[in-house]
C-alpha cells in the first residue's frame, strides 16, 4: 500500500503544481501529512470494497484464513488479523509469532486447493471421508483446527443415520460433542496456542468468535457480530 500512495502523491503534487503547494505551506498546512492521511484513507476504502465485493466484509473472514489472504501485515487482511489478536491481548511480538507458525502451516500444499474459497463454508466431513483421508493435524491452521471439529460436531448430529462406517469413524475421530468422540483437532488447537503462549482465557475467546462466525455464516443460526470488544472481552473466559 506504501508504494501505491508514494505514487499517488507524486502525481498529485505535480496536477496541483509547486506553487500551490507552496502557498499550502506558507499558510502552516503540513501538506505532505494531510496528502498522506487523505490517500491512505481512500486506500483503506478501496481494500475495504475489493474484500466486500467477494467475501462480504473483512470482518466475515476466518482468521487464520486472514493470514493466507494477506500480502502483507499492513494490507486490510493483515490489519485485521492484527486487530482481532489485539482484542485478546497478544502483544506485537506474539502476534508476529503466531504469524509466522500459521505461514508455516500455510505453506503446505496438501490442502492448497481447499483454500481458495470463502473457508467458513468448507465441509471436511463427506460420505468418502475415512480415518486414513483425513487432514493431518500439522497440515491446518487453528481456525482449521475449529472449522473441522464444528463441522464433524454438527454432522453428528446430522448426518450420523446415513454416513458410511468409515466416514462415521472419521466423523468420532474428529468431533469433541460425545464421551466417546476423539476431540483430536479440538486438543491439537489446545496444544498448540499453549505452546504460542496463549492463555486459557484467550484460547477460549479465540475458539468463541471463531464460532460465532461460523454459526452466523455457514449455519444462518443468528446474526450476532464476532471479534468485538464485547466478544473478546477475556473476563467471561477467565474459569
Amino acid at each position: 500500500m506504501e508504494d501505491r500512495i508514494e505514487v499517488m502523491k507524486k502525481f498529485i503534487y505535480e496536477q496541483v503544481g509547486e506553487d500551490a503547494i507552496q502557498i499550502l505551506k506558507e499558510s502552516g498546512l503540513d501538506v505532505d501529512t494531510a496528502v498522506t492521511n487523505i490517500l491512505k484513507q481512500q486506500e483503506e476504502q478501496r481494500e475495504k470494497l475489493e474484500v466486500q465485493a467477494e467475501f462480504g466484509t473483512v470482518e466475515d473472514i476466518m482468521t487464520s484464513e486472514l493470514v493466507y489472504r494477506s500480502k502483507s501485515p499492513e494490507d486490510v487482511f493483515g490489519r485485521e488479523y492484527s486487530r482481532r489478536l489485539n482484542l485478546i491481548g497478544l502483544d506485537e511480538n506474539q502476534i508476529r509469532g503466531l504469524h509466522q507458525v500459521e505461514s508455516l502451516v500455510l505453506s503446505t500444499e496438501s490442502m492448497a486447493e481447499h483454500r481458495k474459497e470463502p473457508w467458513v463454508r468448507r465441509y471436511f466431513i463427506m460420505p468418502d471421508s475415512t480415518p486414513e483421508n483425513i487432514p493431518k493435524v500439522g497440515e491446518m491452521t487453528l481456525s482449521e483446527l475449529i472449522l473441522i471439529t464444528d463441522d464433524a460436531n454438527s454432522a453428528f448430529w446430522r448426518d450420523h443415520h446415513v454416513l458410511p462406517e468409515k466416514a462415521w469413524q472419521t466423523l468420532c475421530i474428529a468431533a469433541c460433542c460425545a464421551q466417546y468422540t476423539e476431540a483430536r483437532y479440538a486438543y491439537a488447537f489446545n496444544a498448540r496456542t499453549e505452546k504460542l503462549g496463549m492463555s486459557k482465557a484467550q484460547s477460549g475467546a479465540y475458539t468463541k468468535n471463531e464460532c460465532l462466525l461460523i454459526e452466523r455464516l455457514k449455519w444462518g443460526n443468528h446474526k450476532n457480530p464476532a471479534w468485538t470488544p464485547e466478544t473478546t472481552n477475556l473476563e467471561q473466559f477467565k474459569r
